[in-house]
Formats: structure tokens, sequence, C-alpha cells
């Protein structure tokens, strides 16, 4: 009894140990999965503090354009109005503007640089990503097949459902082959019956042949005993004749 109780939770323990087992490589892709998605994350930060640079950059750039066009917009129309002076101000002004807006160019070309670097590896990182994400559906799809096979297995085992099949189609088998021959055997009886019913039939014709054949003995009998039986009479009554004489 003590041993049964002793393989019984032993074979717990190991269902449960080898199920553990069996889950820790599917866990281990879900944690690689998560620390990918948490790398993505902050990529996805950094990407996005890069574009917003480059979103600055360019219009500071569009502004140093604008402030250059608007400065030699008002030097031409000083110099319409014979203000050399204030034209000439404009100009410097405008001199100046340049010099910023081809640092604000400078800087918005490098920006844009790296912010297209940026888009191109955090789609590099989301495709890649998402193409361990649907393996990692595939390899639980996957396990959770191997897992049902298993316990399929398992419940065979326990269960020796095999084993009840070969049971099962070997009694069915003999229960057939029985069938089979109380079917031979009453075809058999009623083979013998005829044939008795035949044989009393041809000893009952027999019997009344026979008794026919006793009768007509019988008959011929009588008739024989009958016909000696007249000569005493006769003798009798001739020795009455003489008895009178």
């Amino acid at each position: 009894m003590f041993g049964r109780i002793g393989r019984f939770f032993t074979a717990i323990f190991n269902a449960i140990l080898g199920e553990a087992e069996g889950q820790i490589p599917v866990s281990m892709l879900e944690e690689s999965v998560r620390e990918m998605l948490e790398s993505l994350r902050a990529l996805r930060e950094a990407a996005a503090t890069t574009i917003a640079f480059e979103t600055r950059a360019k219009r500071e750039f569009d502004a140093q354009n604008q402030r250059t066009r608007t400065l030699e917009r008002q030097a031409e129309e000083a110099l319409k109005q014979g203000n050399e002076k204030l034209a000439r101000r404009a100009l410097q002004l405008q001199l100046e503007a340049k010099g910023i807006r081809e640092r604000a160019e400078s800087v918005y070309k490098n920006a844009k640089l790296r912010a297209e670097n940026a888009r191109t590896r955090l789609k590099v990182e989301e495709e890649r990503v998402q193409a361990k994400i649907r393996k990692l559906g595939e390899l639980k799809a996957i396990n959770e097949m191997n897992q049902a096979q298993k316990r399929m297995q398992e419940i065979t085992d326990e269960y020796n459902i095999d084993g009840a099949v070969s049971v099962f189609d070997k009694t069915a088998g003999r229960i057939e082959e029985d069938a089979d021959k109380l079917n031979a055997m009453d075809q058999i009886a009623v083979s013998e019956g005829e044939e008795l019913d035949r044989q009393l039939s041809a000893i009952s014709q027999k019997s009344e042949v026979d008794s026919a054949l006793d009768a007509l003995k019988a008959k011929l009998s009588g008739a024989t005993t009958e016909t000696p039986a007249a000569g005493p009479k006769e003798k009798e009554k001739i020795s009455s004749a003489f008895d009178e004489k």
C-alpha cells in the first residue's frame, strides 16, 4: 500500500516537473520578446527625439530663409525711396542673416540625416521584432500541439487504450466465431432433424407394411386352420351311423 502511495506522489512530481520543463523554452522566448519590446520602446523614444530636433532645425532654417528674403526686399524698397543709408543697413542685416541661415541649414541637414537613419533603424527593428513575435506565436502553437500530443500519449499509456482495443477486438472476434459455430450447429441440427424425420417416416412406412404382412399371414394361417377341422365332424358322423346300426 505504501509503495503504491509513493509511486503515486512520484508520478505527480514527475508530471509537474515535466510540464515545467516543457514550458521553460516558451517562457524564455516570451521573456526575450518582452526585452525586445522594451528596447524597441526606448528606440522609438530616441527616434522621436531625433525627429523632433529635425523638425526644429527645419523650422529655424525656414525662418532664416524668410528673414534673408525680407531684408533683401526691404533694401530694395529703401533704394527705391532714395534712402541709401537704410538700404545699406538692410543689406548689412541680410549678410548677418545669411550667415545664420547657413549655420541653420547645416544643422538642419545633419538633423535630417540623423532622423532618416533613426527612421530606417526603427523600421528595421520593428520588422525584426514583429517577425520574432510571429515566430513566438508559431512556436507556442507548436508547443501546445506537442503538449496535447504528449498528453494524449500519457492518457493512452495510463488507461491502456491500445490494450483495451486489442481486448475488444479479440473478444468481438471470439463472439463472432461462437455465433458462427452456433449457426453451423443449428444448420447441422436442422439437417439431422430432417434426416431423423425421414428415417422415422421410413420406419413408419415399414411398420405399416409389416402390419399388413402380419395381417395377411394371420388371415392365411386362419384359413389353413379351419379347413382340417371339418374332417373329424364327418368322422363322427360316420361313427354315429355305424353305431346306430
